[in-house]
């Protein structure tokens, strides 16, 4: 699992076992420790690693959106 911080909230990649042999990633994202956002991701892939950063990329890219509707600038990937 990996974090980073956009803005305000925090974002959690990761990913879990879609059947043997595939990955599937996945995001949280929480604002004070309170989950407000989850997804699944579409593709499957064959390793893990490709699989949760395929789901920190997606959660970053979703916790920017979330920062510019709400504040209404991006702060980056930072």
């Amino acid at each position: 699992m990996t974090h980073r911080k956009i803005g305000y909230f925090d974002v959690e990649g990761t990913c879990y076992v879609a059947k043997p042999g595939r990955w599937r990633g996945k995001y949280v994202i929480s604002e004070d420790g309170e989950e407000i956002s989850e997804k699944l991701c579409v593709t499957l892939h064959e390793n893990e690693d490709d699989a949760c950063a395929e789901g920190m990329r997606l959660g970053i890219l979703a916790a920017r959106q979330l920062m510019k509707d709400r504040e209404g600038f991006d702060p980056g990937e930072t």
